[in-house]
């Protein structure tokens, strides 16, 4: 089975823009964690105690 150009350079293109995509969204993915405060104060209506706070570093 030959393979003609056009299908040649479209699988190129489709492979280079998943490169691309995979690239960009890990990259990304570690560049934006931000920190989030979270402190619980009831669970199940029952209080488990003061709030701690957050020390960031």
């Amino acid at each position: 089975m030959k393979i003609d150009l056009n299908t040649k350079s479209i699988l190129t293109i489709i492979a280079i823009c998943l490169v691309w995509i995979s690239i960009s969204m890990t990259s990304s993915a570690f560049a934006d964690r931000d920190v989030v405060d979270v402190n619980i104060v009831k669970v199940s209506d029952k209080y488990i105690g003061p709030a701690v706070p957050v020390v960031q570093k």
